[in-house]
């Protein structure tokens, strides 16, 4: 038996003693990375990063000891590492075998620096190995902004008006008081953190231009999270809420973008104009209404998982040169692009409203589904609605009344340029080039005009406009 030991120990001996010659301590030994950069897109001030990763290999003939690895700032770096499974601004003796690899988590707080504009914050991590050094860029920019938190008094706004000096944070949701307005100026940014909403119950002006839109997203601002749907939740305007109006917005990446009505049993019920804005990836609607007055044009209302467009127990409706489309690709969609009711299911119970108007005029309503209008109606209240001068994409309605459908083109695609990028405007063979009606723009009787599109370009040139937010330009 002890015979057997020996061997064993020997064995054992020879095993750590090639290992430990397996060592590669050459001065030319380098080390292999995931990349030479890690860059954060822009991190507001005092609130804490994405991690990101960074992977390090093992590319040389044989295990590899790194001595050191460390920020180049040490403790007074904005940024924190993760190394191997410890936090800390450096780490000693990290080994890799040879085809191995590590990991390194990376995150970045902005400390405040008393400026509106972005700035860059930088550092290094460094690798000492065999002798030699090696570096990687950290890199990200630092924005200043108001912050709102819905655990404070500060989050419900009375009168007041935002501007586009710093970008606005919201956590928690925040509300605009019973009898206030929230006067929102051109190119102003508004970022909401998960589940935030912001509630109207007083007024909400958005004064956005082509050039500078207002913007309403959600708080993470790498680019890869553009078009991601559920990032907040809703923009919801609720009884007693009056004289609403949004123009030249963009609002992407909620739940629902844009709500009017929440009590249903209310008879008062709220009211918006909308024009010039895009509503877009979202993950129910884009545009939910319960019972309430809408007034929109030149909008887009695209990319949702139920529907764009959701006008249910009944209430007032006109939508002019507006694009209602659907090519939700992140699930198998089951819901029309519209839906028009005068009714509404909700615990447990049927209410039903007059819908007392709801017209569409040259508008596009298309989508992937085969039946992208949706009617939903019941007896005991009123049912008005009319389609005229619009593409409409439905197999199953019957268009042959002229009471209802005046000029609906069904099932002609309008070739939109490049939907799977979100690009709603008009290709060259389009089905809604001058299919629209000219009265309808001359006798519109709101502001903004409908005689330029959402481009601003002018519809009436050729006297014959196009259907859509768009105007086809040759």
């Amino acid at each position: 038996m002890i015979k057997y030991i020996a061997i064993l120990l020997t064995i054992a001996l020879f095993v750590i003693s090639c290992k430990k010659d397996n060592y590669y301590d050459g001065s030319d030994a380098t080390l292999n990375f995931s990349s030479d950069t890690v860059f954060f897109d822009t991190v507001f001030t005092s609130v804490g990063s994405v991690t990101k990763q960074l992977k390090v290999y093992n590319k040389n003939k044989g295990t590899v000891n790194i001595s050191n690895i460390r920020l180049g700032m040490g403790t007074a770096s904005n940024y924190r590492l993760n190394i191997n499974g410890i936090n800390s601004s450096s780490a000693n003796d990290i080994e890799i075998e040879e085809g191995d690899s590590v990991y390194i988590f990376i995150e970045v707080t902005v400390d405040p620096q008393n400026t509106n504009t972005p700035y860059v914050i930088s550092d290094s991590i460094i690798f000492s190995l065999n002798g030699r050094s090696q570096d990687i860029i950290l890199r990200s920019w630092g924005q200043e902004a108001n912050y709102i938190d819905g655990r404070y008094s500060s989050a419900i706004i009375r009168d007041t008006v935002w501007t586009n000096t710093k970008p606005f944070l919201i956590y928690n949701s925040m509300m605009v008081d019973t009898g206030e307005t929230l006067i929102i100026e051109e190119g102003t940014q508004i970022f909401l953190h998960k589940n935030s909403s912001i509630y109207v119950m007083g007024t909400l002006i958005i004064k956005g231009t082509k050039d500078n839109p207002v913007i309403i997203k959600g708080d993470r601002l790498e680019h890869a999270y553009d078009d991601v749907p559920g990032q907040w939740s809703r923009l919801v305007f609720v009884n007693p809420s009056k004289n609403n109006t949004i123009d030249f917005a963009e609002i992407k990446g909620g739940i629902i973008g844009v709500q009017v009505g929440g009590n249903i049993e209310s008879s008062e019920k709220p009211d918006l104009k909308i024009s010039n804005t895009k509503i877009e990836h979202m993950n129910y609607s884009c545009l939910y209404t319960i019972g309430s007055s809408v007034l929109a044009s030149n909008c887009v209302f695209a990319d949702a998982g139920f529907y764009p467009v959701a006008l249910l127990m009944g209430g007032n409706y006109e939508f002019y040169h507006s694009t209602i489309a659907n090519y939700w690709s992140y699930a198998t969609r089951t819901e029309p692009s519209l839906v028009i009711t005068n009714n509404l299911v909700a615990n447990n119970a049927m209410y039903v409203s007059d819908l007392t108007n709801a017209y569409f005029g040259n508008c596009i309503v298309y989508g992937t589904m085969s039946d992208e209008l949706g009617l939903r109606n019941d007896a005991a209240a009123e049912f008005n609605y009319k389609f005229e001068n619009c593409i409409v994409r439905n197999s199953d309605l019957d268009f042959s009344d002229n009471n209802i459908y005046v000029n609906v083109w069904k099932d002609k695609n309008p070739n939109f340029i490049n939907y799977s990028i979100y690009n709603w405007e008009l290709d060259t063979m389009s089905n809604a080039q001058n299919k629209g009606n000219i009265d309808i723009i001359n006798n519109y009787p709101y502001l903004p005009s409908i005689n330029t599109d959402l481009n601003e370009f002018n519809r009436t040139t050729d006297g014959s406009p196009d259907l859509g937010a768009y105007e086809r330009q040759h």
